[in-house]
């Protein structure tokens, strides 16, 4: 191993099933395979990750002014921990969510959102490349003041996917009504509460139509309030809380979905959306911050919440066949533009750069 040279990638929050931390270790084998020694440090380490990621702070610098990759979406202790060293950045940027969303239900979580964009702006003199995973962020990063900058999408590794679905979710939910799938951490920009809205008009149509939530409930205050509104809206029995799940089981959940559908009104990149257009899942999304680019023109956008319109319309886009797969064929041409060839070509021309620099 003597004379490789490091190449070491950081993350807040290092989480299985996470974008963020799925894209690390996706170019962490990228780093690898060119011939880096390359580890993925973090500030919070899920257990199950534990010997896969190293804390933060194990990390020192082998040389003056070490290239690192730094993955920004929220302030933290490990971005000042990283300023304090001799080293300089090729910053991922996921983006930083407004903290007015979080304000009304935890204001700390939109203080450290605050402070995350702050620490953009300390970061922005020794980064040599930044790279949005979507133009939306990119255009963030130059409104900071990023020179170099850059796009590079979200990667889907189909290995992950390509997984046989769990038997007893397929038993517990296989039924006639038609199955409404979103997947996100409970939190208000995702605005979750909008798609209990839309599944009770959208059960005016089927009775049996039902919704999952699959993701962690991030801010206990917010998934309390969407519990209490499910039981307002008597919907305790169609809307499934999956929570965090294992990557099988939300195979099994893409599996199970008539249509996905996405209320959320800032998405830097939205990864669940190009997941489902793999899944040859129908995707009906709010067209809000990094969403339309995302959908490339695949998909259906919608700019107005009028939720007993679109209830038609999801009605119209599961039973209408032939709408159906147009939608879907188009789906699965634009989702190659996320498989690792693509992607993987984009980062190698952009870490030439970043090395030379």
């Amino acid at each position: 191993m003597k004379g490789k040279r490091g190449l070491h990638q950081f993350v807040v929050g290092a989480t299985p099933g996470d974008a963020i931390t799925d894209q690390a270790f996706v170019i962490r084998r990228w780093l690898q395979e060119a011939g880096f020694l390359s580890e993925i440090y973090a500030e919070s380490i899920h257990p199950s990750l534990f010997g896969k990621v190293k804390p933060y702070r194990d990390y020192l610098p082998s040389r003056p002014g070490e290239l690192v990759i730094l993955h920004h979406s929220i302030g933290s202790d490990l971005v000042e921990y990283l300023l304090s060293q001799d080293v300089r950045f090729l910053i991922i940027y996921h983006n930083l969510t407004p903290p007015d969303f979080f304000q009304p239900f935890d204001p700390w979580l939109a203080s450290q959102v605050q402070r995350g964009r702050e620490q953009l702006h300390h970061l922005r003199l020794r980064t040599v490349l930044a790279l949005g995973d979507s133009s939306f962020n990119e255009s963030e990063l130059r409104q900071a003041g990023y020179v170099h900058t850059g796009v590079l999408p979200i990667v889907l590794d189909p290995a992950q996917y390509d997984l046989e679905s769990n038997p007893n979710l397929l038993t517990r939910y296989q039924g006639n009504g038609v199955k409404l799938l979103f997947v996100g951490r409970l939190a208000p920009n995702k605005r979750q509460e909008d798609l209990i809205k839309l599944l009770w008009y959208y059960r005016r149509i089927d009775p049996e139509a039902r919704l999952f939530l699959v993701g962690s409930p991030w801010i206990p205050s917010y998934s309390e309030w969407l519990r209490e509104l499910v039981e307002m809206l008597d919907l305790a029995e169609s809307v499934t809380f999956a929570g965090h799940v294992s990557q099988r089981d939300l195979v099994t959940f893409y599996h199970l979905a008539d249509i996905y559908v996405s209320m959320s009104e800032h998405e830097g990149f939205g990864k669940p959306l190009i997941e489902s257009m793999y899944f040859g899942i129908p995707v009906l999304a709010y067209a809000a911050a990094g969403v339309p680019e995302t959908m490339g023109g695949a998909g259906v956008l919608f700019r107005k919440k009028d939720y007993e319109a679109l209830a038609e319309l999801v009605d119209i886009i599961v039973k209408d066949e032939t709408l159906r797969n147009r939608i879907v064929a188009r789906e699965r041409e634009r989702v190659k533009e996320f498989l690792e060839p693509a992607v993987r070509r984009k980062w190698e021309q952009y870490l030439n750069f970043a090395m030379e620099r």
